[in-house]
C-alpha cells in the first residue's frame, strides 16, 4: 500500500538546471560570435535593400463637409426671401466613411488601370502594363462592363490588386479627416496617381448625392423654355388680335379676345410657377452639394517611402544574430550530452 501512494521522482538526468551565472558566462564567452554574426547579417540586409526597387509615395488630405441649409443666411433663407421654400434636406447623403470603399471597388481600379499618368521623364503611361508587363491594358469592351460581370484576364486581375495595395484611403474617425495615399515605382506617378483619386471621389460623390437633383433642374428648364415660347406666342396673339379688331364691339369679337386673353393669363401663370420651381431646385442643389475641402493637396515626394535602409539592417542583424544563439545552444548541448 505504501509503494503505491509514492510517486515516483523524474530522473536527475532529465533535470536541467540553468541558473543566471550560467547565461552570463554563455554570453561572456560567445559574446564576440553573436557581435560580429549580427554584423555581417546586418550589412547583408543593408546590402539586400539595395537591391529593392524604390517606392515612392504621395499623400492628400480631405476633409468632408455637407451643408445642411440652416445656418444663418444660408441659401434656405435666400430661398424664403424669394417667396419660395426648399423644403427639408434629403437624407441620403453618402457617409464619408463610406469613402474607402469607394476607392478601394473594381470600378474605380479598372479606371486607374486605363488611365495614362506622366512619368518624372515626361513619359506617360498606363499602369496595368507598366506595373506589370505581362498585363494587357483594359479594352473599352472591358470599361464598358459598369455593374454587368466583369471579366478581366488573370494578368489584369494580379496587377489590380497591386493597384489595390498602392492606392488607399483611411479616416481619422476622431478629426473626420479622410487621407488618401498612392505608393508607386516613380515620384511623379505617385503624385499623379493620388490627385486622379482626389479628383475620381469628388466627382463620383458629387453625382451620387447632386444626379437626381441635376437631371431635375435639366427637366424644369426644358419645361420653363417651353413654357416661355407659350408665353409669348399667346402674348402676341393678343396684342395682334386687339391692333386688328381695335373698333370692334361685336360679341364674337369680344369673345374671341376673351378666349386669347384667357390663353396668356395661362401661359403666364404657368411660366411664372415653372421659373419658381426651377430657381428652388437649383438652390436646393446647391444647398446640399457635397463639399470637400483638400487640407493637403499631393506633393511629388523628393524622398522614397520604401525600402527603408536601417529597417533591413536592424532586421536582419536580430535575425542572424538569434540563429547563431540557436546554433550555439545547439552545439553546447550536443557536446554537453557527449561528454558531460
Amino acid at each position: 500500500m505504501n509503494l503505491m501512494n509514492e510517486t515516483p521522482s523524474p530522473p536527475s538526468s532529465e533535470v536541467i538546471e540553468v541558473s543566471l551565472s550560467d547565461i552570463f558566462g554563455f554570453f561572456k564567452r560567445n559574446w564576440l560570435i553573436l557581435f560580429f554574426a549580427g554584423l555581417l547579417s546586418g550589412a547583408a540586409g543593408y546590402g539586400i535593400s539595395h537591391l529593392i526597387a524604390p517606392q515612392f509615395e504621395a499623400t492628400a488630405k480631405i476633409l468632408p463637409e455637407f451643408g445642411s441649409g440652416t445656418g444663418a443666411g444660408g441659401l434656405s433663407d435666400l430661398a424664403s426671401l424669394a417667396g419660395f421654400s426648399l423644403g427639408k434636406s434629403s437624407s441620403d447623403a453618402l457617409r464619408p466613411d463610406l469613402y474607402p470603399s469607394i476607392l478601394s471597388s473594381k470600378t474605380f481600379l479598372m479606371q486607374v488601370l486605363s488611365t495614362p499618368f506622366p512619368l518624372q521623364n515626361g513619359e506617360k503611361i498606363v499602369l496595368a502594363s507598366y506595373l506589370d508587363e505581362e498585363a494587357q491594358p483594359l479594352s473599352p469592351q472591358q470599361l464598358a462592363q459598369g455593374d454587368t460581370l466583369i471579366t478581366l484576364s488573370k494578368e489584369q486581375e494580379r496587377v489590380m490588386k497591386d493597384v489595390a495595395a498602392r492606392i488607399t484611403a483611411s479616416m481619422d474617425k476622431m478629426s473626420g479627416v479622410i487621407s488618401i495615399r498612392a505608393e508607386m515605382p516613380d515620384p511623379t506617378l505617385a503624385a499623379a496617381c493620388a490627385t486622379y483619386t482626389l479628383s475620381y471621389l469628388k466627382t463620383f460623390v458629387g453625382e451620387y448625392r447632386g444626379g437626381k437633383k441635376a437631371e431635375k433642374v435639366a427637366f424644369l428648364r426644358t419645361q420653363v423654355n417651353e413654357a416661355k415660347g407659350k408665353y409669348q406666342r399667346t402674348e402676341v396673339a393678343l396684342n395682334a388680335y386687339r391692333d386688328r379688331n381695335r373698333s370692334a364691339f361685336t360679341n364674337m369679337a369680344q369673345v374671341e379676345e376673351q378666349r386669347l386673353q384667357n390663353d396668356y393669363l395661362q401661359a403666364q401663370t404657368l411660366y411664372g410657377e415653372l421659373t419658381r420651381q426651377l430657381e428652388a431646385a437649383r438652390l436646393q442643389a446647391l444647398e446640399e452639394a457635397p463639399v470637400l475641402k483638400v487640407l493637403e493637396p499631393p506633393m511629388i515626394p523628393n524622398w522614397k517611402s520604401k525600402p527603408k535602409r536601417s529597417l533591413y539592417a536592424l532586421g536582419f542583424a536580430i535575425l542572424g544574430g538569434f540563429l547563431v544563439l540557436i546554433v550555439l545552444l545547439f552545439v553546447k548541448e550536443k557536446i554537453h550530452h557527449k561528454f558531460g
